[in-house]
């Protein structure tokens, strides 16, 4: 038998919300620490919020009709991916499950809040923060600052003290320690907009602009919980799982911020370019930013971020993220109508034009920066997609789509701590990665995972030390 949605809608229609909830609830106990397929419970607690009913004389949900249900939805559209590798396109297929599974493997480090405050504040010309004030009434210092005191909690095992654990819950003495150092009314506002409203999830769920509207692919893109990690569970605070909440402790300004406030991201455009700015300062005496280029090309040239004539590297900035769209239905067309006002007009438009006018003879590199990792670290992986395109794509030998990376901005302050404590150069790490990624045996599909053989034991960038200060944790005696 076929597997449709709305088969499986029917079927949790027949059980009581609150029985499937605590079921999925139960599982995911059991997945705390052996992780399975959890994308597939998310997905049920998702339809079983917007379609469950409330009727308390629903059918016993048992193990077995609990089972079933998964079952279910986790074949439903199954043929998605395999029509992608019966086509040939095994990476398509990679793409989706990489969308599906690999956000929920983010790591969170100690330097991740201070950048985030550099970022959304420091260099957000207060435009951010006041508008982050306005739909929360809280300060993007304060919301920082309980995001940092949650990651302290659930790290609480490695102090390996009697009588503190970790239980997959906000203790209430946790809270009101908190509330005693950022204010109760703080508090308060923040768990508003994080914990998903047990009244009325669904509203809630219906009001994501940027999550996918056809079933067949909801159970494929990164789970609603992400903006909503905290749940309410018998009075308790429960943290839904803690891959989700490492991703929101990541991301979370960013997602929210995108989805209410329509002129975020040409803001939040201007601060991104502005803190890589911060990194290139902090490695290079000698680059040129976007004003100093348009002194030395041609008027009304196409221009990029930056340049490092030492190097002769290129850097253009795109605060962007993978749309949800493409990420789970990867086909050519669509690929290249969600990128090409951004990754592939960096490369065709900017980077080669600038690089063929400053160096065309000489080897060049380029570095494209994105806010959130992207399914390719490589040009050369989408360069196929839209060499008919654009009418310079033949047009590529002084910077071949080969020696273009595509980085997030987690990865780029990694590099410059590598640059700043000289344990390689920019080029280097470029030439290393292109030489690894020539061979199927040593290529890697994420940027940073060309960054594992050198030492982050005492990883921190000096021109944070100002946001590190600020976040200094400190309970009132």
């Amino acid at each position: 038998m076929k597997i449709t949605f709305n088969y499986i809608r029917n079927r949790i229609r027949e059980h009581n919300k609150e029985d499937i909830v605590n079921a999925c609830y139960k599982l995911l106990e059991s997945y705390d620490k052996n992780l399975g397929p959890i994308w597939f419970v998310f997905i049920l607690m998702k339809w079983t919020y917007l379609y469950g009913s409330e009727n308390h004389h629903s059918k016993p949900l048992t193990n077995k009709k609990f089972s079933t249900l998964l079952k279910s939805i986790s074949k439903f559209n199954d043929n998605h991916i395999s029509q992608f590798i019966k086509d040939g396109k095994i990476d398509r297929a990679f793409h989706i499950l990489y969308t599906q599974q690999f956000y929920l493997q983010t790591e969170v480090y100690p330097d991740i809040f201070t950048s985030q405050l550099k970022l959304f504040k420091s260099l957000g010309n207060n435009k951010i923060n006041n508008t982050f004030k306005q739909l929360t009434k809280v300060d993007i210092y304060d919301f920082i600052y309980f995001m940092q005191l949650i990651w302290l909690y659930i790290n609480i095992d490695k102090l390996k003290k009697e009588g503190f654990k970790y239980e997959g819950y906000l203790p209430p003495y946790l809270i009101n320690l908190i509330a005693e150092i950022i204010g109760f009314d703080k508090v308060d506002n923040i768990l508003k907009i994080m914990v998903l409203d047990p009244i009325f999830p669904a509203s809630e769920i219906k009001s994501l602009k940027y999550t996918i509207r056809k079933e067949e692919y909801q159970s494929m893109e990164r789970t609603f919980f992400t903006n909503f990690p905290l749940q309410i569970q018998n009075n308790k605070i429960r943290i839904i799982h803690l891959s989700v909440l490492k991703y929101s402790l990541n991301y979370y300004i960013y997602d929210f911020l995108k989805n209410n406030d329509p002129n975020f991201t040409t803001v939040f455009g201007i601060a991104f370019e502005k803190y890589i700015n911060e990194g290139i300062n902090y490695c290079y005496n000698k680059y040129y930013n976007e004003n100093e280029l348009k002194k030395i090309l041609p008027k009304n040239s196409n221009i990029v971020d930056f340049y490092i004539p030492k190097e002769n590297i290129y850097i253009e900035c795109k605060a962007i993220e993978s749309q949800n769209y493409a990420s789970v239905n990867p086909t050519d067309e669509i690929i290249y109508n969600s990128l090409k006002d951004s990754i592939f007009k960096a490369y065709f438009k900017q980077l080669l034009k600038v690089s063929k006018k400053i160096n065309p003879n000489k080897e060049n590199w380029g570095i494209i920066i994105t806010y959130k990792k992207l399914f390719w670290s490589q040009f050369s992986e989408l360069y196929n997609l839209a060499k008919d395109k654009f009418e310079n794509f033949n047009d590529i030998q002084h910077l071949p789509p080969e020696n273009v990376f595509v980085i997030d901005i987690y990865t780029w302050d990694k590099i410059v701590y590598i640059l700043h404590s000289k344990q390689s150069s920019l080029t280097k790490i470029l030439k290393s990665a292109k030489e690894k990624n020539s061979s199927f045996n040593t290529k890697k599909q994420c940027f940073d995972m060309h960054l594992d053989e050198y030492d982050f034991t005492n990883f921190k960038l000096d021109y944070l030390t100002t946001e590190r200060k600020l976040l200094e944790v400190k309970f009132k005696k």
